[in-house]
């Protein structure tokens, strides 16, 4: 017995192919099948939400904002299935956003260490901007999004949160190591390697350097922090992270962290969030115990 209307997953099928056979042949049934839920679909919500086309449909914004409601549906039905069956120790499925800072390294150290805990649970982890990760668990899309934040979103709760302020990174030996604190114009006499413009670091970054200092393009730019990373081990490049990004990188003696003299690059905190207003089975909240005991002891 399903406990959601089986539309909704055909519903679902249709918005993300972009057509009624491509949906039909994904779940294995007759296309006149899948047309007929949607039809019913469109009936009960009284508006259209797919125009049709001669080369495939069309999602109208009616069927943007039900898509939300149907990813959530099929979610909360699984998570009640899972913590009737499976409860503390049984197997049960984890689904996370992250953005690279936080998601390249620590995240998959953290759920392996958890595993042998846990033998039965498996992750999914999807790696996105930070404000798409947010927008995740917000839509019901995964359970835990967890990413650096500027803002509060209301439909968002935050279960943890610490400040991640900035640092400047440089390799062992670079000139910058002797140095006990650095501001960014120091920065401007080295080559800069800085993540993209769509992440907090970077828009951080491009603030303070609007207000007065001097203009410097970066040499290299990358979304993905290893690769930045390896750039600067074989130059003299700079690059702004977060403490949690290059732990690994620091207990290894492969780089050095510099703290930053300007206030505006420690505004950023990294958060724990779940959708407001959902309570979490047994199985998920004992993951964020633990991921939450995990920041804890990595962000002193």
């Amino acid at each position: 017995m399903s406990l959601y209307d089986p539309a909704l997953r055909y519903f679902l099928a249709v918005f993300e192919t972009g057509s009624i056979n491509a949906a039909a042949r994904q779940l294995f049934i007759a296309g006149s099948a899948v047309s007929r839920q949607i039809s019913r679909l469109e009936k009960e919500i009284g508006v259209p939400l797919f125009e049709r086309l001669p080369s495939g449909v069309v999602a109208t914004q009616a069927a943007n904002s039900f898509a939300g409601f149907a990813r959530r549906a099929i979610q909360d039905a699984g998570h009640v299935v899972d913590e009737i069956h499976e409860r503390h120790d049984a197997d049960s499925l984890i689904s996370i956003a992250a953005s690279n800072g936080v998601g390249h390294n620590f995240i998959p150290r953290i759920t392996a260490e958890y595993r042998t805990i846990h033998t039965g649970t498996r992750f999914v982890l999807n790696l996105t901007e930070p404000a798409t990760a947010t927008q995740m668990v917000r839509d019901g899309v995964v359970d835990l999004a967890m990413t650096f934040n500027l803002a509060i979103d209301p439909g968002i709760k935050i279960i943890n949160s610490r400040p991640a302020p900035l640092v400047a990174v440089v390799r062992n030996g670079h000139p910058l190591v002797a140095v006990p604190i650095v501001s960014v114009q120091d920065l401007h006499s080295y080559p800069l390697a800085l993540l993209a413009p769509n992440t907090t670091n970077r828009h951080l970054f491009d603030l303070v350097s609007a207000t007065g200092y001097r203009a410097v393009e970066p040499v290299f730019v990358c979304d993905n922090p290893d690769a930045l990373l390896s750039f600067l081990r074989a130059s003299n490049a700079v690059t702004l992270l977060g403490q949690i990004t290059i732990s690994r990188d620091i207990a290894n003696g492969d780089v050095v962290a510099i703290p930053l003299k300007e206030k505006e690059l420690r505004q950023r905190n990294l958060q724990i969030q779940t959708k407001a207003g959902r309570e979490l089975p047994v199985a998920l909240a004992n993951f964020v115990s633990f991921l939450s005991a995990a920041l804890a002891t990595t962000m002193v």
